[in-house]
């Protein structure tokens, strides 16, 4: 029988989610993979909770799947990133709205736009969209102030606050509808990232990244190192690895990017830090394993890192693509198809059919993370069982 040892740390994208929420999640979705690939999973350990100095929640759980032969025993460890995000989240909306807009101009002005458009124009279309959404408002409320000053109804001040209230509303409604302050909060952190604006927020990522690099280097020799990230948890996850490589080069270290957001900031003139993480990744024995979808309209498809920051005398990350319309049943992929943040969302979420890619399959299934980088993906070409494999998931976090 085949046995595989494996520690994951898990870091999550910008969403404003505890730990405990994260772990629900991880757990139910995992259920919902298992049966597809073929996997028996029970979770052995259930959520340990433990918080840094800096105030950022960390957990601790283990999960065991096992097929015909073979046995993996995987613990994870997941950082609440939300509690550093959440931050931004807790400002008055003018502030957030305002920040936002700032961020988004200093990625004009510095050229780092004109940079998304060469890598993944599709990516430019996203950052765009809360430009977008804000001139609508604009427009609009500019309309209302000249049919009503047209009208002549209410006296010199009725334009004016017509105008206002329009704003006010359209802008609430692009927040609770369309998600425009969590963009902003989303741009806004970027750049604090890019620029090293916000010493507060820095400390509580470093301190992240050395409670990471500690944890991979305790690990016992023979326990495969794995690296994940969601969205924007890949610019963490390239300073943990890089701060793993300094502990020790020697070790065979994987890094799973999905979805990542990693360009979104490293094509900054001001991140140089995080470029220069990037680059000793790159030339390190460490397997980059970086998956993409062309339906997120939130990941630079087509992109890849090492290329686009120019770095040379490195090794490219293997690149997966996607499509999630393949891993889902047509309901279901309806059902999410015009949601965008959903659809990032999928990168983490359970399948319902086999592909070449599944979040849980790779970090909870039989195969080395080195065996799927080299083969391009998980393997996916045997028949599905006629009857799904049982799944047994102890403790709360099957809710």
């Amino acid at each position: 029988m085949t046995v595989v040892d494996r520690l994951v740390v898990l870091l999550p994208g910008f969403e404003h989610m505890p730990v405990e929420a994260h772990h629900r999640r991880f757990v139910r979705e995992a259920a919902k993979t298992a049966p597809v690939y073929d996997m028996q999973l029970t979770e052995t350990a259930p959520l340990k909770m433990s918080q840094s100095d800096a105030g950022v929640a960390t957990g601790e759980f283990s999960l065991r799947t096992s097929g015909k032969d073979w046995s993996t025993q995987t613990d994870f460890v997941l950082y609440g990133l939300g509690d550093i995000t959440m931050f931004y989240a807790s400002r008055n909306p003018v502030v957030r709205l305002l920040s936002g807009v700032i961020a988004l101009l200093d990625f004009v002005v510095t050229g780092t736009f004109f940079r998304f458009v060469a890598v993944s124009w599709r990516y430019s279309l996203f950052f765009l969209y809360p430009l977008v959404l804000l001139g609508i408002a604009i427009a609009a409320s500019f309309g209302v102030h000249s049919l009503v000053a047209v009208s002549g109804l209410g006296g010199t001040l009725a334009p004016l606050v017509s105008a206002l209230v329009a704003a006010a509303i359209l802008l609430w409604f692009a927040h609770r509808k369309l998600h425009l302050l969590l963009l902003m909060d989303d741009w806004t952190f970027a750049w604090d990232i890019a620029r090293g604006k916000r010493p507060d927020v820095l400390r509580k990522l470093d301190n992240v990244i050395a409670d990471a690099a500690a944890r991979i280097g305790n690990a016992p020799a023979n326990t495969e190192i794995v690296i994940a990230a969601h969205s924007l948890g890949a610019i963490c996850a390239l300073q943990v690895l890089d701060a793993a490589l300094r502990r020790d080069m020697s070790r065979r270290y994987g890094l799973l990017t999905v979805g990542s957001s990693l360009l979104k900031v490293a094509l900054h003139p001001a991140a140089n830090a995080l470029r220069d993480s990037v680059r000793t990744v790159a030339r390190s024995n460490a397997t980059w394993i970086d998956v993409q979808s062309l339906t997120d309209p939130m990941n630079f498809y087509k992109s890849n890192p090492v290329r686009d920051l120019h770095i040379p005398d490195a090794r490219f990350p293997v690149l997966v693509r996607v499509r999630f319309r393949n891993q889902l049943c047509d309901e279901a992929y309806k059902a999410i198809r015009r949601n965008l943040f959903r659809v990032h969302r999928q990168f983490v979420f359970g399948v319902e059919r086999r592909t070449h890619y599944s979040w849980h399959a790779i970090l909870c299934g039989p195969e080395s993370f080195a065996d799927i980088a080299k083969r391009g993906g998980l393997y996916c070409d045997r028949p599905m069982p006629a009857v799904p494999a049982a799944i047994k998931v102890q403790g709360s976090a099957a809710t």
